[in-house]
């Protein structure tokens, strides 16, 4: 990792730690943003791709309370929480013809106990904690969120998913990732700022890992 070796190259700094610190801040900085802004960057966004769904009734899950429903079931990353549910801030089915919008799970249990007319092309999701449910059925879904570490997302590369690495692109645009920089030096290793180089001009070529490389 980039950060630790411009640190000092002979650190013994684990990688892991540093990561955890980057998704804090990153974090951090991403509630702040939007709540000065009330502005989704795309550079925060990462899609979830292929997320099989189960068949679920009332018998299976006793959060559904309605006994003659079924619904899609999915486990989804952890998301960063934001206004209106915003971490996902987009659940489509995998032809992306079929898109589902968020409503809390007693008013999906509502809208479907009084049958109110759906949209061919729109559903409806909802999610407690890391479980999200969908009406009507949809057996495989992609999405798009906002994760609280991003290295859990998987990569599409040439249509086979794998396992993101420290190589890859880190879902941050610089300015962020400048302001990241920032807070590990001087809070976690209480380097004085007049001591750090200029990251605004050497965090394109040092630190590597927090810029998008459109890999």
């Amino acid at each position: 990792m980039e950060l630790k070796h411009a640190l000092e190259d002979d650190s013994d700094i684990d990688e892991l730690w540093v990561l955890q610190k980057i998704n804090a801040y990153r974090e951090m900085f991403i509630r702040q943003e939007y709540e000065f802004f009330n502005h989704i960057n795309p550079s925060w966004i990462q899609r979830v791709h292929k997320i099989v769904t189960e068949k679920v009734n009332a018998a299976d899950d006793p959060s559904i309370t309605l006994s003659s429903i079924w619904l899609s079931k999915f486990s989804l990353p952890a998301v960063i929480s934001l206004p209106d549910d915003l971490g996902i801030y987009r659940i489509a089915g995998s032809s992306a013809i079929l898109q589902f919008e968020p409503c809390d799970f007693n008013t999906l249990m509502m809208r479907i106990e009084i049958g109110e007319e759906m949209n061919n092309h729109y559903g409806y999701y909802s999610r407690i904690e890391n479980t999200g449910y969908l009406y009507p059925l949809c057996m495989e879904v992609s999405a798009m969120i906002i994760a609280q570490n991003p290295i859990d997302i998987q990569i599409n590369d040439s249509g086979t998913l794998r396992a993101r690495t420290l190589e890859d692109e880190y879902p941050i645009d610089l300015a962020m990732a400048q302001k990241v920089i920032m807070e590990i030096c001087t809070k976690d290793f209480a380097i004085s700022e007049g001591s750090i180089p200029d990251i605004v001009n050497d965090s394109q070529r040092t630190f590597k890992v927090l810029k998008s490389e459109g890999k």
